[in-house]
């Protein structure tokens, strides 16, 4: 038996099944990768292994023993740790705090001196070969991809035996996905056993010693990774045979600039910023994560007031907020969707039309058959899968939540989209129709701005790719110049090759 085993797992919610048994195992010493589309059955299966939910047929056995209980203390006693897609850590405490968060050797929190606890948590950062990140820092106060990092080393503070990885490389900087990667080899290297889910595939095929594909709620098929290939996986999670990962490019960039700025400026964020979008074109936003993208777009969109020049169509825009974005012609998909770009707890339908409810009201009262048609066809357009409209965004998978975020925005016929890393935490599917999207658009004139942490998205979706460096723009890359090297050595600040 292996030492790590899932077995005939079963689970639903009403009517809807999300587990169909289903099967995984792994063994100690093993880095082993689960992959699907969203909705596939991954997150219910980490929960599940996690405790936090329970199977309604199965069997769950760590190491020989098997383990019944629902309970998520139940799985720390077992030896099992997970790292979930969501952020848990408490904003409002320090890194030191939410590392020993609930557990010795701090026992309740406070109750030991700070200096004490301080000492503790640099020793733990240390072991894992953290640098940078000030154990007395509020946690609120880092960047995401240092929040993810305290995320992974909170979790394996407790020597997990099984080290479940649910999206962790989402929202790390380059340099700590590489960071990741050693890691986990560590782990499995020490005779931990190491569940890896992501759908980043170059880093599965980099890391990952096997991989168990899902799709419709069960397995269908365990390869090593040394046997097979990215067609064959991506070919059995989608079942069926996949066309173009990326579209094919043609430029259909036009002379009109459609968006620009010159001087922009936020303090401590980004600097003497000049760009210019052309009707037709995709503009790629490259460098490492927190480089001032995120000021850039924000920015551009309102919600943050910058120095300097912004011009749309040519003429000079005062953008104070994101509602005179929006009557600019700009749209933003943000890089939280959850948080930024719905309101999880609202319908399809009222997600979509909450920009533009004015327009569909007729003296205060909205038309309801003009909304529903609204609707109706950005979802059919977008293919976004659901019982109906009135289906509430927070059941969701993550790439159809995006898709909804991308609908509303579409909704206010924008002809400047700001895509702020829209692949992030969607599955290999959702990412083409995203790409072709992208592509679509450009097609119709429209001027995308597009920012990714995928360097291979910058080069194979993108016209031109400004590299920010330091809060500034250090490079401009197109034609044979466009290569991820490039990308790279820019985002370090080195000089790129001619």
């Amino acid at each position: 038996m292996a030492d790590l085993s899932l077995h005939n797992i079963s689970k639903s919610y009403g009517e809807v099944k999300a587990l169909v048994d289903a099967d995984f195992a792994a063994d100690a010493g093993e880095i082993h990768a689960l992959l699907g589309e969203n909705g596939a059955g991954k997150s219910t299966l980490v929960k599940i292994l996690s405790r936090v939910v329970a199977q309604d047929r199965g069997d769950l056995t760590v190491f020989g023993s098997p383990v019944r209980t629902r309970s998520p203390r139940e799985a720390i006693r077992a030896g099992i740790g997970t790292v979930y897609q969501e952020l848990s850590l408490v904003p409002a405490f320090t890194v030191a705090e939410n590392l020993f968060f609930g557990r010795p050797p701090t026992g309740r929190l406070r109750t030991q001196p700070d200096r004490q606890l301080v000492r503790q948590s640099e020793a733990l950062l240390e072991s894992y070969r953290v640098s940078g990140i000030d154990p007395r820092a509020e946690a609120g106060r880092l960047t995401v991809s240092e929040q993810q990092v305290v995320e992974i080393v909170k979790v394996l503070g407790r020597s997990p035996r099984v080290v479940v990885l649910d999206e962790p490389t989402s929202g790390l900087s380059e340099d700590r996905v590489e960071w990741l990667l050693a890691l986990m080899r560590r782990l499995a290297g020490e005779g931990r056993i190491v569940v890896f889910i992501s759908h980043r595939m170059n880093e599965v095929k980099t890391v990952a010693d096997r991989v168990t594909v899902f799709r419709n709620g069960t397995s269908v098929g365990t390869r090593a990774m040394a046997e097979t290939s990215s067609d064959e996986l991506v070919s059995l999670m989608l079942g069926r045979d996949i066309g173009d990962y990326f579209p094919r490019r043609e430029s259909h960039a036009r002379p009109q600039v459609i968006l620009e700025t010159v001087g922009l400026g936020v303090a401590g964020g980004i600097s003497a910023v000049d760009l210019r979008l052309h009707e037709g074109e995709v503009l790629g936003i490259g460098g490492l994560v927190g480089q001032g993208q995120s000021t850039l777009f924000l920015s551009l969109f309102g919600i943050l007031r910058p120095q300097g020049t912004i011009l749309v169509h040519g003429r000079k825009r005062g953008i104070r907020n994101p509602r005179g974005a929006i009557s600019n012609g700009i749209a933003l998909i943000p890089e939280d969707k959850g948080t930024q770009g719905l309101v999880t707890s609202m319908a399809i339908r009222e997600n979509i039309t909450l920009p533009i409810l004015k327009s569909l009201s007729v003296r205060g009262l909205i038309r309801r058959g003009r909304e529903r048609q609204v609707v109706q066809d950005l979802m059919r357009v977008l293919a976004v899968k659901a019982e109906s409209m009135e289906s509430r965004v927070g059941t969701l998978s993550g790439g159809n939540q995006q898709k909804v975020v991308i609908a509303k925005l579409w909704s206010t016929h924008p002809r400047i989209f700001l895509m702020y890393d829209p692949t992030r935490g969607v599955d290999v599917g959702t990412k083409t129709e995203i790409f072709h999207l992208v592509r679509d658009l450009a097609r119709e004139g429209n001027g995308v701005l597009f920012y990714s942490t995928t360097t291979d998205e910058l080069v194979n979706v993108c016209d031109r790719v400004l590299v920010m460096h330091d809060g500034r723009i250090s490079e401009e890359l197109a034609g044979p110049r466009l290569t991820k090297e490039n990308i790279v050595r820019a985002s370090l600040g080195e000089a790129v090759r001619a």
